[in-house]
């Protein structure tokens, strides 16, 4: 699983890949548009490396008020409206309203085991 970060509309070149996480976090937001207090919202809430972060921070306040993707096997998978800019080098994407915990579980659980071997092999090449 490679996750690629996009500006939506911009040209298809990547502004984040998969050797720049970090980490992966897997949280929840109440979702306003429903009196369901149980009613939640996936996020995924990812930790980039300091060169990944400048480079979030550059791309985020040059295109406020766009929207990011997040795009794992060629598909949306979550998105980030730009509102400001990202210096804290920590990037949420909320995920489709449709998505099961189970789901967000599982996408959560095969990110951290990718970032896991990303993380060997980028090692490896730096050998």
């Amino acid at each position: 699983m490679r996750p690629r970060v996009f500006v939506e509309g911009a040209a298809p070149i990547p502004i984040l890949d998969e050797y720049d996480f970090r980490g992966v976090q897997l949280g929840t937001i109440a979702n306003i548009l429903t009196p369901d207090p149980s009613d939640r919202t996936y996020t995924l809430w990812f930790t980039l490396d300091r060169r990944s972060a400048m480079t979030l921070q550059k791309e985020t306040v040059r295109n406020v008020g766009q929207n990011l993707q997040l795009i794992i096997r060629g598909q949306i998978a979550g998105i980030h409206p730009i509102e400001k800019g990202i210096s804290n080098g920590m990037l949420p994407f909320i995920l489709s309203n449709n998505i099961t915990e189970e789901s967000a579980l599982s996408l959560y659980q095969e990110l951290n085991q990718s970032f896991v071997h990303i993380q060997a092999e980028f090692e490896e090449k730096r050998k």
